[in-house]
């Protein structure tokens, strides 16, 4: 198996098993990853995904030189297979985080691209060299790119076919954390287990906003039909007024009001 999936504490961790390839994805791999990814955005127990890498050198090369090289009856069927991946990712109201194990370059840049969170190994390098082999980012990488950073450093990146450090991708914003390879998947789990402790229907709010907010859509009427979702769910009031008292106001009851007024 390729990709394997393990839940745990609410939280599913994605991994791809093909280390010796750097992690690289044919088609086959990129549909097992994508299934692995729908059956834990539609399992109810899960409340976070992750996605890694095996090994502690590459989080995912990108496609599979070897596969292109061959040939592809038709290269917009492969790259739709990708596009199905990372735009489910993107779009998805569970967050989903990219643990970076090691190098990300090419179409695995843009599937941490994709992810709402990217802690990076502080050995690893990131960036898109597809130019060098006459090709270009087509999973969504220039989109996305010139979306996290502007045009202009997104145009720095590509068309220097450059790797990044990690500590030059944690300054330009390409990634949100870098840490040392040894406490990587364990930061990636505190992480994912703090976000796992939020009511699920106002974490998805906040990634539907955000995603509304990246395509430039008004979200005004959004975030008032998505709080009144929350406002209205017993266990969102629940947490309000636990919430409440912890600050040391305990909320009034209705006798109390009709005393005071």
């Amino acid at each position: 198996m390729t990709v394997t999936t393990d839940t745990r504490d609410a939280v599913a961790w994605i991994t791809i098993h093909r280390p010796e390839t750097g992690n690289a994805l044919r088609g086959a791999d990129v549909q097992a990853l994508s299934a692995g990814v729908s059956q834990a955005l539609g399992d109810a127990a899960v409340r976070v995904l992750v996605i890694t890498g095996e090994g502690n050198k590459f989080f995912c090369t990108g496609g599979d030189l070897s596969e292109l090289v061959q040939g592809l009856a038709d290269i917009g069927l492969h790259i739709r297979k990708w596009h199905d991946l990372v735009d489910m990712i993107e779009a998805a109201e569970k967050p989903v985080i990219a643990a970076m194990n090691g190098h990300a370059v090419g179409g695995g840049l843009e599937l941490a691209l994709a992810c709402h969170q990217r802690i990076a190994s502080a050995r690893g390098r990131f960036g898109v060299p597809e130019l060098n082999a006459g090709l270009f980012p087509s999973a969504g990488g220039v989109r996305r790119l010139t979306r996290l950073l502007g045009a202009s450093t997104a145009l720095e990146l590509i068309l220097s076919t450059e790797l990044w450090t990690a500590q030059t991708a944690l300054a330009r914003g390409l990634v949100t954390h870098i840490c040392e390879p040894s406490g990587l998947l364990v930061q990636a789990g505190e992480l994912a287990r703090h976000l796992a402790t939020f009511e699920p229907n106002a974490l998805r709010a906040v990634l539907v906003c955000a995603r509304a907010a990246a395509l430039n859509i008004d979200s005004v009427e959004l975030e008032i039909s998505l709080l009144r979702e929350c406002y209205q769910t017993d266990t969102n009031r629940a947490r309000l007024r636990d919430f409440h008292q912890q600050l040391g106001r305990p909320a009034q009851s209705s006798t109390d009001k009709e005393s005071t007024s």
